[in-house]
């Protein structure tokens, strides 16, 4: 019997294929269009999703770059050598440090330098005699004339640093003398000038230039980054010179050469989906060159996902046969939109979560978890204006720790911390739910008081002063005592601004102290002194 026809049977005169009477060819177009249709469909919406985290991650990279030139521009405008360069009044600057109290050199012209004690011939008993410091000498520094000052930076009344200056006056030495005395002098004065406009900046731009490290950068911005899982620097030679993980630092990288453009390849590593990403890094001075390449891995759980239901959908579909391919198809793209809108909602939802928790903690002192300053004013500025229109009393207390510099001092600073996390929980007992409180700065803690007059807040003052006072803070189970002052004010008619109202609060705390501390006053225009 012939596979595709089949002989006469009962008069049958007709010829019958075998493709025909089991309807083979219908059913295999049938399906390999289905299939086809299917293949066509899964492909197509692979190369949806694929496109759609390539232009999501090409998103990333940019706020990357932008993050990082922002980064560094904050670096360099911190830097004291830019400074320095920035404010030199055209002085030939041959050398620039500064150095700690101790003489130990904190930033230089030098990178070597730094770390070291500085040995200039005399300086050491200079340092005893700090008198000294902040006078004109000549020097010869690598065979170089020079006029050179070691000028004394204070804080608070305090030594806390010292600026080594040395201005090349090789140029004067073919002058007359009494010409070379004058410009000199001029030299001098402009040297003054100089070293007076960086010395009350000097301290707080080194304390934010430590801060700008670039791990923390890194692993900060994957943090906050949707998905991000490592972000790296390469060097050309294939070298991690930084990254996110800090095991991965000067290992080599799994990429062929430096990136020319943007490349993402969708992987598994270790087991998990990842968006491999690799591009170019280009004019970044944190050391390198245009062939710097960026190298980042993003979390592509939810891409393979998706994928891989869309696979099932295509195999259901081909199984399910040309009868369903309608209400198959309109199923998908119900189930995409559907998930669509669930991702945008979800989306919607995590960035309003994110909004809040930003709020939140601008609005919240990290170490005791009271108000922050910016929202005390702001909570000062509104309560205010509430008391004055409505004629309302309003009273405010400033909080200070005695001796709390003895603490930072002579047990560290994280007694200190300690410290003034226990006391902002102690102080939190004492409030009442309309009252605010929040650390103001250091050791001081602010409290506003809505309608409460003086001798209330008094009460309420002396509650907080007894909560510190009644035990001591153990620490590494050493115990800490502790006592503070408290100033109280309240609003007057002849107060213009919740400025006025801070103002007496601290005049009061500081009749407080000086009356012998561990005590409330409340301030009184028409005395100096009125403890409690």
């Amino acid at each position: 019997m012939n596979l595709f026809t089949r002989s006469k049977q009962h008069g049958d005169n007709r010829p019958i294929g075998f493709l025909r009477r089991y309807n083979i060819l219908p059913f295999a177009s049938m399906i390999l269009i289905l299939a086809g249709l299917s293949a066509h469909n899964y492909f197509s919406q692979k190369n949806v999703l694929l496109k759609q985290l390539e232009t999501d991650n090409i998103n990333l990279v940019h706020s990357f770059h932008a993050a990082l030139t922002r980064f560094e521009a904050i670096r360099k405008a911190v830097n004291l050598q830019v400074l320095v360069k920035n404010i030199s009044l055209e002085l030939e600057i041959f050398e620039f440090r500064y150095l700690d109290r101790n003489g130990i050199i904190v930033n230089s012209m030098f990178q070597d330098e730094i770390g070291r004690t500085f040995d200039r011939p005399g300086f050491r008993e200079t340092l005893q005699k700090p008198d000294e410091l902040g006078q004109f000498y000549t020097d010869n520094r690598d065979m170089t004339p020079v006029l050179a000052i070691s000028y004394p930076v204070y804080a608070n009344g305090e030594l806390t640093g010292i600026i080594d200056l040395a201005v090349d006056i090789s140029d004067l030495n073919y002058m007359e003398n009494s010409l070379r005395d004058a410009a000199i002098r001029h030299m001098q004065r402009d040297i003054r000038n100089l070293l007076k406009a960086i010395a009350g900046s000097i301290t707080t731009s080194l304390a934010v230039y430590e801060t700008l490290d670039y791990y923390e950068f890194l692993r900060n911005f994957t943090d906050t980054s949707k998905n991000l899982k490592q972000i790296s620097i390469v060097a050309p030679d294939g070298t991690i010179e930084l990254s996110s993980d800090f095991l991965l630092v000067n290992s080599t990288a799994n990429i062929d050469g430096p990136a020319r453009i943007f490349s993402g390849i969708f992987l598994y590593e270790h087991g998990q989906p990842v968006y491999r990403i690799t591009a170019p890094l280009p004019n970044m001075s944190h050391g390198g060159a245009h062939e710097h390449t960026l190298l980042m891995l993003v979390n592509a759980h939810e891409y393979a996902k998706n994928n891989h239901a869309l696979l099932m959908t295509a195999v259901a579909t081909t199984l399910a046969g040309i009868l369903f391919a309608v209400l198959i198809s309109y199923s998908i793209y119900r189930v995409n939109m559907q998930s669509v809108k669930q991702e945008r909602d979800r989306l919607e939802r995590e960035v309003e979560a994110r909004t809040e928790e930003i709020k939140r903690l601008s609005n919240t002192d990290p170490l005791t978890g009271l108000s922050s300053r910016r929202y005390l004013e702001e909570q000062m500025g509104v309560e205010f204006k509430r008391a004055v229109r409505y004629n309302h009393s309003l009273s405010m207390l400033m909080v200070d720790l005695d001796h709390f510099k003895k603490i930072n001092d002579t047990l560290g600073h994280l007694a200190g911390d300690k410290v003034l996390s226990e006391v902002g929980r102690r102080l939190g007992k004492a409030i009442r739910e309309t009252d605010f409180i929040g650390r103001y700065g250091g050791e001081e803690f602010v409290v506003i008081l809505p309608e409460t007059h003086a001798s209330d807040a008094a009460q309420i003052a002396e509650k907080m002063r007894e909560l510190i006072a009644e035990r001591p803070v153990f620490f590494e189970g050493r115990p800490i005592n502790i006592t503070a002052s408290i100033g109280v004010a309240e609003l007057n008619s002849s107060m213009t601004n919740y400025e006025e109202v801070f103002q007496s609060a601290d005049k009061a705390l500081y009749i407080s102290k000086e009356s012998g501390r561990n005590r409330i006053t409340c301030f009184n225009p028409l005395q100096t002194k009125q403890p409690v």
